[in-house]
């Protein structure tokens, strides 16, 4: 009877420790603007954060990570020395300021 009582004890309790972050008052939202402008992010930079990791984990080889290196690397200055503006990797930097695609060519714009 005494297990009974500290097994549900014990139980209440771990229930509570793993639902009470849900529950208090000054629990913090992401505003969707701060999500919008991280997927804004040049998807150069991702794909070298992401190459890294799979040079890192094995997935890749070194010849195909030094081709893929210069080329993602490349994108990515042209979008850093562009700052805010929106960039094309055909047609350079596009004036449109809401843009996700070039309006000359069609490609999608990184920025």
């Amino acid at each position: 009877m005494t297990a009974l009582l500290i097994g549900t004890a014990l139980a209440v309790a771990s229930l509570f420790f793993v639902l009470y972050p849900l529950f208090r008052a000054e629990s913090v939202a992401v505003p969707w603007t701060s999500q919008r402008a991280k997927k804004r992010q040049s998807p150069a930079v991702e794909a070298l954060r992401e190459l890294e990791f799979d040079r890192q984990t094995g997935k890749i080889s070194d010849s195909d990570y030094d081709a893929l290196k210069v080329r993602y690397t490349e994108q990515a200055l042209v979008a850093m020395r562009a700052g805010d503006a929106l960039v094309c990797e055909n047609c350079g930097p596009r004036p449109e300021a809401d843009a996700e695609y070039c309006s000359r060519c069609g490609s999608a714009l990184v920025g």
